[in-house]
């Protein structure tokens, strides 16, 4: 029969006297009740003379009729229901259980907010490692799991691996280890049938096998750490066309967040996972069996990009193997430079910061940058000496050629002596050819002197006008010592190519641009092919191939430009020069500053920083 209750303590006698009816119910500190039924949790609050606690889904403020609006405007929180005194039992009992539905309500409307947040997490989330991560957290969230792991199915579904652990309770090294797929252990058969294994408590009865066939619980960790795994709530990872990617494992649900340490807390304080805990570790499985599979897409993806790029290179160290290692080289110091950047905390560079993937966007860039050489010329590209070895061939065949035409010259001379009695062996004769041959010979090892290209610009040699201008005679017709092609490329001030030949080369940079701006790179790598692209550009508007004025040359290629002509200055690999020494290679780059060609500040960072470490000591 019901009756009135007058005040609080009336309240808070008739809820004690029911346990059944409500739930877990604890008397605090202040007085106040407690009520928690899994998750939904209800203070009864003395609203005349207490402060509610922090952590609630919903108050029950329990006072007179007439103080009931002033203890309102003190709680200030929406999730407040109240319970004027007096009041009947009914009552009571009607306005707790409607604080416990509305504590529910909350607690399923954090979660699916909770969730919401997860499958955002999920859907930015690359790392499969990080996405296990989260995919524990959140599980053990909603469970209140003191503990759980996370097993991966690999190769053809025969072994599970170990991956992630937590435990609130037990610190212990918990490595990656693998096993067979067996219906004997309680992961191996969720994996078996693709269905979620629950057990109450693996500790009910003296022998737990009785009570679960087929499996068998391995209790060495228990033993070792003291620990009881008692309750388990083991689930599958599925995709939507049914594999099997892992498990989901979550063991002792608590009745709150503390840890497990004594064998009363686990007899006292462990429940078992309810239906509801099923349904939520089954959506966050399969959330997570997604999000999984989209990671691993995601590095497959990536790996098959690093491949095509790492083919690209070597595509081009095959047509050019005396650049073998540049692109990778200038790849590795343009990172390091940006690194640099990064770091710096002052100066020019001080907001200059690159996430991972604009890193990676640099290191593509830089891998790429002379892939256009595949549309140069093979014998353009190594070339290493200012004529061609078909070229000096032929040039040297007609100095042998002219040496004959002296000898035959020669002996025609005796012969018409001979005829009027003259004297063959005159000394004055042979003297004169004598010298004639040997101004042959100097003129030869002029050529050979002015066939070895120079890094920096140096005088042509005047003789090589003067041989030009000689020749012999071969059947009534004179042959030039020297063609118009041999002497525009034996004339060139620096390097080993004319100006036709540098131009063509300098459209690999072109051929570069066209190739990469057909690749689909995506937004985090959308600026591949401008920086590789751009690399040859100058401050002062003289490089190539567009002569772009400085504003138009993004960061990334200037780090680019100091770093592929510090590894071409540097690098032993080149046909036509031998590798400069560190304190040349800087010296040469800070002439190209000061001439308005390299980025002062980006050469200046380079230096300071030691970005060149980043391949180690300079060659020669």
């Amino acid at each position: 029969m019901a009756r009135a209750l007058a005040d609080f303590a009336d309240v808070r006698a008739h809820i004690l006297a029911q346990p059944r009816m409500w739930g877990r119910i604890e008397v605090l500190a202040d007085g106040n009740l407690s009520i928690q039924r899994r998750r939904a949790h209800v203070v009864v609050l003395d609203a005349q003379s207490t402060w509610p606690p922090e952590d609630y889904d919903v108050l029950l403020a329990v006072a007179p009729t007439e103080v009931l609006s002033a203890a309102l405007a003190r709680l200030r929180t929406p999730r407040v229901q109240v319970l004027p005194l007096p009041a009947s039992t009914l009552m009571v009992e009607r306005m707790v259980g409607e604080a416990l539905r509305a504590a529910t309500d909350h607690d399923q409307s954090t979660m699916a907010d909770r969730l919401l947040e997860l499958g955002t997490a999920l859907n930015a989330e690359r790392n499969s490692t990080r996405v296990l991560e989260l995919i524990m957290q959140y599980a053990r969230e909603f469970t209140r799991a003191d503990a759980g792991s996370i097993y991966l199915v690999e190769g053809d579904g025969e072994r599970l691996v170990f991956k992630i652990s937590h435990n609130d309770s037990v610190q212990a090294d918990f490595s990656e280890f693998s096993f067979p797929v067996s219906s004997r252990s309680i992961v191996g058969s969720a994996v078996l049938h693709g269905k979620t294994v629950r057990v109450d408590d693996l500790y009910a009865a003296a022998d737990p096998q009785a009570t679960m066939p087929p499996w068998n619980h391995d209790r060495s960790f228990d033993m070792r750490f003291g620990y009881q795994t008692r309750s388990i709530l083991t689930t599958p990872m599925i995709t939507p066309d049914k594999r099997v990617l892992g498990v989901i494992q979550l063991i002792n649900a608590r009745r709150d967040l503390a840890p497990l340490r004594t064998p009363e807390d686990f007899a006292l304080r462990v429940e078992a996972f309810t239906e509801e805990d099923e349904r939520v570790c089954q959506a966050l499985a399969a959330q997570g069996a997604v999000a999984l599979e989209n990671a691993r897409l995601y590095a497959e993806i990536q790996a098959l990009f690093e491949g095509f790029v790492r083919a690209s290179v070597t595509a081009i160290e095959q047509r050019d193997p005396t650049t073998s290692g540049h692109s990778q080289r200038v790849a590795d110091l343009t990172c390091a430079l940006a690194r640099a950047a990064d770091a710096a905390g002052s100066g020019r560079f001080r907001d200059v910061s690159y996430s991972a993937e604009q890193l990676r966007e640099i290191e593509y860039a830089g891998l790429l940058h002379d892939f256009g050489k595949v549309g140069v010329r093979e014998e353009v590209l190594v070339k290493a000496k200012k004529l061609y070895p078909h070229q000096l061939a032929l040039l040297q065949s007609r100095f042998d050629h002219a040496r004959t035409a002296l000898q035959l010259e020669l002996l025609q001379q005796q012969l018409a002596r001979a005829r009027t009695g003259g004297v063959i062996d005159d000394p004055e004769l042979l003297a004169a050819h004598g010298l004639r041959l040997r101004a042959l010979d100097e003129a030869l090892a002029a050529v050979m002197v002015a066939n070895e290209p120079s890094i920096l610009p140096q005088a042509v040699s005047s003789k090589l006008g003067e041989i030009a201008q000689l020749g012999f005679d071969a059947g009534g017709r004179t042959v030039q010592l020297l063609g118009h092609d041999e002497l525009v490329a034996l004339t060139v001030r620096r390097g080993s190519l004319t100006t036709a030949e540098r131009m063509e080369i300098q459209q690999h940079v072109t051929h570069t641009y066209n190739f990469l701006v057909r690749i689909p790179w995506g937004r985090q790598l959308q600026q591949v092919p401008d920086i590789a692209g751009k690399h040859h550009e100058y401050l002062d508007g003289s490089g190539y191939p567009a002569q772009l004025p400085a504003g138009d040359i993004p960061l990334q290629a200037r780090m680019m430009t100091v770093a592929d002509i510090y590894d071409a200055l540097t690098a032993s690999d080149r046909p036509y020069k031998r590798a400069v020494p560190l304190a040349q290679a800087l010296e040469i780059l800070r002439g190209e500053a000061t001439a308005g060609k390299v980025d002062p500040d980006v050469l200046d960072l380079f230096i300071g920083a030691k970005v060149y470490d980043a391949l180690g000591v300079p060659r020669g």
